[in-house]
């Protein structure tokens, strides 16, 4: 899923339980989580919208050119969603039950506009 949004807040969240728990705060970070949600400072819908990206695919385009923000492990209950704060869904992609690996990439380190989340990625070593 690949798809051009403008999130209210300027976060995105991966949640991967119906019933999650956000981060209390980004805490200035580019990208934190709880044991199942991801949350990712994205750029700011004043300044245009956010290429938003949802993939199990390492070898997709011009994920070479991007930077790693995030590394992170989230419980999972079979699905991952791609939502904004407001529960708006962006994208769902389906994984196994139980600790999904996924890795935060994007074009920029304070406001990407530019997000992909690598679903089942290795650990960088």
């Amino acid at each position: 899923m690949s798809r051009l949004i403008r999130p209210p807040s300027s976060v995105l969240l991966l949640v991967g339980r119906e019933d999650f728990t956000p981060p209390p705060s980004l805490g200035g970070a580019p990208c934190v989580a709880t044991p199942d949600c991801l949350a990712v400072a994205v750029r700011d819908v004043d300044d245009g919208p956010t290429l938003a990206e949802l993939t199990d695919d390492p070898r997709a385009t011009g994920l070479q050119d991007l930077m790693t923000l995030g590394d992170v492990e989230l419980e999972s209950e079979g699905l991952l969603v791609l939502r904004d704060v407001y529960s708006r869904e962006y994208g769902t992609v389906g994984v196994e039950v139980g600790a999904v690996r996924v890795r935060v990439l994007a074009d920029d380190d304070s406001e990407p506009g530019h997000v992909v989340f690598l679903v089942g990625a290795t650990p960088q070593g």
